[in-house]
């Protein structure tokens, strides 16, 4: 089997726990490359971000950024945008603002987070944590829902950090129930909410076929609990060695971790006798 697309998640794979990238990936990226492998980057950093490591990287393919609600060209022109539109932010951001909650409404152009004084005050120290880097640089506001009608924002995703579990599960429900066509995810006091169509693996699949791949021919290299789905359709879907064991229980191999150059172990291992593919 030859393999035609290497599709990569950035925090826990590119990265070290330093948050830096060693001069062996570098090269395990760029071996790649020589032979005819389309790389890409699927990631939940923004695109600003994603880019900034596509850059130290020299990648020119394909990015998907925003957990999946976006895939782009280097230059940021979106492929497949998968927003939600001003009426669903809106009302997703009231029912969100009932309760002592930090939200923040992430596009490609903005990031805009409330500064209510019981957020600042519970939560002002709490830091949104799912294995990938989310955030750049923001705007605050006092109510997300008053700047989104104003400006008609749509939204790429909507964070909200709660005080508690209790709250962000009675939230989600809220959400559930009034808003069709959105996928909310519960991650103990955070929620994510995305269109229901922008998952890493939905994304993923738009590009293979744009690409003419099958999902056979790729390999998938991931760390966290979403690239679950992305691993398990892969030709070869790798877990790093400090992946959660759901995560492991679903790959078909398991490398060293990131902080063991575990990636660049794993594609030199596979690639090494690949002759150069055409795509």
């Amino acid at each position: 089997m030859s393999y035609k697309l290497l599709a990569l998640s950035v925090d826990g794979v590119l990265l070290k726990s330093n948050e830096r990238m060693s001069k062996e990936t570098k090269e395990a990226i760029e071996f790649t490359r020589k032979k005819g492998v389309h790389v890409v980057l699927v990631t939940n950093r923004s695109f600003p971000s994603a880019k900034k490591i596509a850059k130290q990287l020299k990648m020119e393919h394909e990015m998907i950024s925003h957990g999946g609600a976006l895939l782009s060209g280097i230059s940021g022109l979106p492929i497949l945008e998968l927003q939600m539109n001003t009426d669903v932010v809106y009302d997703v951001t009231q029912l969100m603002e009932r309760y002592p909650c930090r939200i923040q409404l992430e596009n490609q152009e903005m990031e805009l987070e409330n500064k209510h004084p019981q957020t600042r005050k519970g939560l002002g120290k709490i830091q949104f944590s799912l294995g990938e880097g989310l955030f750049q640089p923001k705007t605050y506001t006092d109510f997300i829902s008053t700047k989104v009608y104003e400006k008609q924002l749509n939204g790429l995703r909507l964070f909200g950090e709660f005080e508690n579990e209790k709250d962000a599960q009675r939230c989600s429900a809220q959400i559930k129930e009034s808003i069709p066509d959105i996928l909310v995810e519960e991650w103990g006091t955070q929620l994510i909410i995305k269109h229901k169509e922008a998952t890493k693996m939905k994304t993923l699949s738009y590009l293979l076929h744009e690409l003419g791949i099958f999902p056979e021919e790729m390999i998938y290299i991931g760390s966290g609990l979403s690239d679950i789905e992305a691993v398990r359709m892969a030709g070869i879907g790798v877990a790093m060695g400090q992946s959660p064991d759901s995560l492991k229980e679903t790959a078909n191999w398991v490398t060293r971790s990131n902080d063991q150059n575990g990636m660049a172990y794993m594609i030199k291992e596979v690639f090494r006798k690949q002759m150069k593919v055409q795509i």
